[in-house]
């Protein structure tokens, strides 16, 4: 007995290292009777889930290989981003403990096109494989593999034809990232649209300017895009800026014209507001007068959101006239719903001032080309005005082309292409203008 303590010390020695996947450690002939297992470190993986992943159960007869190849099966599970583990005890009666550092479940997981369940169906389907699954998962590792499964299991059931896949993709804006579930090429086809609770703006318009949701197979992702660029801008112009419309509700349709989807969407249109005031913070090159100026909203008029995005625009264009290129601006509405008021407090970051850098001109001829050149009144080293190139474009390189014309050698149909490189490090500004022929029409059929 005692040479057999002898071997568990050192097994245990050599099973303590860490196990994100690296080559089987000693192996050996001699068995190991597993009395107990246990898990150190989990938090929302269940012990009796850990355990199953494992392969693993308590009186199995056991190798050090048997125990590599089991850790190994709990770290392509994906629940896990690091494993350790070591035994003690005697051969016949063994305790293996394995120390876990869980993965990070915090991403959103989105069921796409299953308009034959619902989500607390499509949720318990994966609990069945995953039961720490709460709508999110770990950004890597398998579990996104064994959800995909689940849910191909489920339409199996339903009997439902249809291959699940994966991808990785981020919303509308871009800044979220989350896990897409879909059915492969379902052609379900949106049939019909109903808009609950719309008031402000009629059920009517909202069907009129939905043709993308009937031109494209039903898709929630896609559904709620649309929705997001085409139907609350609606609310917005009107000044109801807190206006939402909820992910859609679905049902059969199946008529002589249409069979697939009934979409049926909840709007809160929330109140109508009135503009109160523009609260700046930061500025220093330009006042709070010629801000509110080029924002262009006036106290008590209709908080027109897409008025207020056009007048942020104007706003950068008054500070990039003034060379100022990197300007940010962070948003915060404060609403005053007692009085129906919306104030904005843009918290501004300047950043530094470019200067004009080189100016090319190419595609002309020599002669041409310093002609134009001449005409260019931004120097270089002078404040870089954002403005001026457009400015040139429409108004100085078309009187160069009428005087080439009078002056007897007209230039054929330009078109331009122009480049413009700033330069972060000199704080500069280089302007390439590219002309180029534009490409003659296309000959006539012969008859």
């Amino acid at each position: 007995m005692k040479s057999s303590k002898i071997f568990l010390t050192i097994a245990a020695l050599l099973l303590s290292v860490s196990l994100t996947p690296t080559p089987l450690r000693a192996q050996t002939s001699q068995t190991l009777t597993l009395a107990k297992i246990e898990f150190k470190g989990l938090e929302r993986v269940t012990e009796a889930e850990a355990l199953e992943k494992s392969g693993l159960r308590t009186g199995q007869v056991v190798t050090i290989a048997d125990l590599d190849a089991a850790a190994d099966r709990l770290v392509a599970s994906g629940l896990f981003k690091n494993l350790s583990y070591g035994v003690k005890g005697k051969t016949d009666n063994a305790v293996l403990t394995f120390t876990v550092i869980e993965q990070s479940w915090n991403m959103a997981v989105v069921f796409d096109n299953f308009y034959w369940f619902t989500d607390d169906e499509l949720k318990e389907a994966v609990r069945r494989k995953l039961p720490a699954f709460d709508g999110t998962a770990p950004e890597a590792g398998n579990v996104t593999e064994q959800i995909r499964l689940a849910l191909q299991e489920l339409l199996a059931a339903r009997k439902i034809e249809g291959t699940v896949e994966y991808k990785l993709t981020s919303d509308v804006s871009n800044r979220v990232v989350r896990h897409l579930f879909r059915v492969k090429d379902a052609g379900l086809r949106v049939c019909k649209l109903n808009f609950a609770g719309a008031r402000a703006v009629s059920e009517e318009m909202l069907v009129l300017k939905s043709g993308g949701i009937f031109d494209n197979d039903y898709s929630q992702v896609y559904t709620a895009e649309f929705v997001e660029s085409n139907l609350l801008p609606l609310y917005r112009e009107r000044g109801y800026l807190r206006a939402s419309i909820a992910a859609p509700k679905t049902k059969q349709e199946a008529t002589d014209e249409c069979k697939g989807v009934g979409l049926t969407l909840y709007v809160d249109e929330g109140p109508i507001y009135v503009w109160d005031k523009a609260v700046w913070e930061g500025n220093t090159v330009l006042t709070q007068q010629e801000l509110d100026a080029a924002l262009g909203m006036k106290s008590r008029e209709i908080a027109n959101g897409l008025k207020i995005d056009k007048g942020l625009a104007g706003v950068r264009k008054a500070y990039g006239r003034k060379g100022y290129l990197a300007l940010r601006m962070r948003a915060a509405p404060e609403f005053d719903d007692e009085n129906r008021r919306v104030a904005y407090r843009y918290a501004i970051e300047e950043g530094p001032q470019y200067h004009m850098g080189d100016l090319r001109i190419t595609g002309l001829t020599e002669q041409d080309s310093n002609n134009l050149h001449g005409r260019w009144r931004l120097l270089h080293g002078e404040v870089y005005d954002e403005g001026y190139l457009e400015e040139f474009l429409k108004k100085t390189v078309l009187e160069f082309l009428k005087d080439a014309a009078r002056e007897g050698h007209p230039l054929p149909a330009l078109k331009n292409v122009t480049k413009i490189v700033p330069n972060n490090q000199k704080q500069t500004v280089d302007v390439t203008i590219d002309f180029k022929p534009e490409s003659a029409p296309a000959a006539p059929p012969k008859p």
